[in-house]
Order: structure tokens, then C-alpha cells, then sequence
């Protein structure tokens, strides 16, 4: 992976850390639907990836030339569309995108990240991509105790979820992701 790569996969990092931040946020404080165990977990998980698109902000270059800031964009059309669904959904619709489709994605393109790396040029990021990994099993762990999995939308909605992304990463921009993991 040569720097402008590596920028492109930390600023689409720090663009899906920085959504999910944003509608975390959101459904902990202004959803009255959703119990306080769920909010709970929706604002601390919010601030855990607010936290994570500074990290990934932090690796951005600083030369002109490769623009880090303009980087900080989706990373494919289908992580944009499923932060707008995400954003557009009913509360109970929109945790579960993201505990059954966003999280598992993003914690496998993190683990993979690694793979194209070099443990000599681009130390930082695969320091950081371990934290954010360790941090975001923390978060699926922990999702499984609060999230009532009954309540998720059919496993139609959320394999159609699944298959966008499949089809998306076709680009090969990223490393390919698994189908939903359920």
C-alpha cells in the first residue's frame, strides 16, 4: 500500500468513525424509544468512535500534495447509503444496522487493513488499527448484552445490507467483505 492508499483508508476511517460518532450520539440523546440500557451503550459507543476518527485524522499527511484533509470522505457509495439509511431509520431499525451490518464490517476491514501494510512505513496505522479493533470487539461484545437481537428487521433487509457492500468492494478499494455474519 503506497501513502496515498494508506491516506484513502484512514480518511474513510475517519469518515465512518466520524458518522457513527454523529448517529450514536443522536439515538442516546434525543430517541426516547429505545430503552437507557441501549442508550447507554449508543453514548459511550459514540464517543469511543468520536475518539476514533481523531485517531484516524491524526495519520492523515500533512503535505499539500496528497490533501489529507480532503481525504476524510465515504470510503465507497455503499458506506455512505448505509450511513444515510442508518440516519433515515426508525430507532430499533437503525441499532440494529448497526450492530448487525456496520460494526461487523468495519471491525473486518480494520482487521484486514493490516495485510497491505508495512510494520515499517506505516507503524502508526497498524498501532491504531489495533486499538480501534480492540476497542470495537469491546463494543460487539458488549452490544450483545443490551441489543435484544428479536428485535432486528428481517434477515431480508439486513442480507440485502450485506450484499451492497459485497457488490461495492468489487471496486477492490478496499479489502472484500464477509456477507452478514448471522
Amino acid at each position: 500500500m503506497d501513502i496515498e492508499q494508506s491516506a484513502d483508508a484512514c480518511g474513510g476511517l475517519a469518515w465512518i468513525s466520524g458518522r457513527l460518532f454523529e448517529i450514536q450520539g443522536r439515538l442516546a440523546t434525543e430517541v426516547e424509544v429505545l430503552d437507557s440500557r441501549t442508550r447507554a451503550l449508543l453514548a459511550r459507543s459514540s464517543r469511543r468512535h468520536g475518539q476514533h476518527a481523531q485517531w484516524w485524522r491524526g495519520l492523515l499527511p500533512d503535505s499539500p500534495a496528497l490533501a489529507g484533509a480532503d481525504r476524510i470522505r465515504p470510503p465507497t457509495h455503499v458506506w455512505e447509503r448505509l450511513a444515510d439509511h442508518i440516519q433515515d431509520a426508525a430507532p430499533t431499525d437503525a441499532v440494529a444496522a448497526i450492530y448487525e451490518v456496520a460494526l461487523p464490517q468495519l471491525i473486518f476491514v480494520i482487521e484486514h487493513l493490516g495485510h497491505d501494510l508495512s510494520p515499517v512505513s506505516d507503524g502508526a496505522v497498524i498501532r491504531t488499527a489495533r486499538m480501534v479493533a480492540a476497542d470495537l470487539a469491546e463494543e460487539r461484545y458488549d452490544s450483545k448484552d443490551v441489543w435484544n437481537p428479536p428485535n432486528i428487521p428481517s434477515d431480508g433487509d439486513l442480507e440485502e445490507l450485506a450484499i451492497r457492500f459485497v457488490d461495492d468492494y468489487r471496486e477492490k478499494r478496499w479489502p472484500p467483505l464477509v456477507t452478514h455474519p448471522r
